[in-house]
């Protein structure tokens, strides 16, 4: 192989795993989409102390990105193959949810915002996780910065728990979302 064969060569390859690491920014952005209008739904509607039982709106709601999350997932997959850790992410959100729902059994939280607060840092830890696996700060730092908010707004403005956490968390994930979308 000549110098000039090797120079494209490399140019191929780089061009390549660009190429994927933009898919996979995109790939995120769906779902910060998707679970930055459950959240700001969700909380917003919680925050309104609606009619409707909360532990029945977040089952639809969290039902809804579940199957929104899994199509998009499906979908993309066939575009980005992530052979190692495609079939770990997805054995790890189901065990994720079985132990988080024992959890929450267990801990017998007294109200809403207990029960939401807990919820969150097990999806922040679940974020941390897939940042490590998939080797993407970004969600490392995400899943940091998430829980820390979620912290502070519930030890200082619990009156204020769930309009802040639809503002901040799930508008801050549906503003993140359309930037990754927007900037691939």
């Amino acid at each position: 192989m000549n110098s000039k064969d090797a120079q494209a060569a490399l140019k191929q390859i780089q061009e390549s795993q660009q190429s994927s690491q933009a898919i996979g920014r995109r790939e995120v952005g769906w779902f910060f989409i998707i679970w930055g209008l459950v959240w700001l739904v969700g909380f917003l509607l919680s925050h309104q102390g609606t009619s409707f039982p909360l532990g029945w709106l977040w089952f639809v709601l969290c039902g809804i990105g579940g199957g929104l999350s899994a199509f998009v997932g499906i979908r993309l997959g066939q575009k980005v193959q992530y052979t190692q850790t495609g079939p770990v992410l997805g054995w790890f959100y189901p065990a994720l949810f079985g132990f988080g729902l024992l959890w929450l059994y267990l801990a017998d939280p007294m109200r809403w915002e207990q029960t939401a607060v807990l919820a969150i840092t097990f999806i922040t830890f679940a974020t941390v996780v897939n940042g490590i696996i998939l080797k993407q700060s970004t969600l490392v730092w995400t899943g940091i910065l998430s829980t820390l908010i979620a912290m502070l707004i519930y030890s200082l403005f619990l009156p204020l728990f769930g309009l802040l956490m639809g503002l901040i968390g799930g508008g801050g994930m549906l503003l993140a979302g359309l930037v990754m979308q927007v900037r691939g």
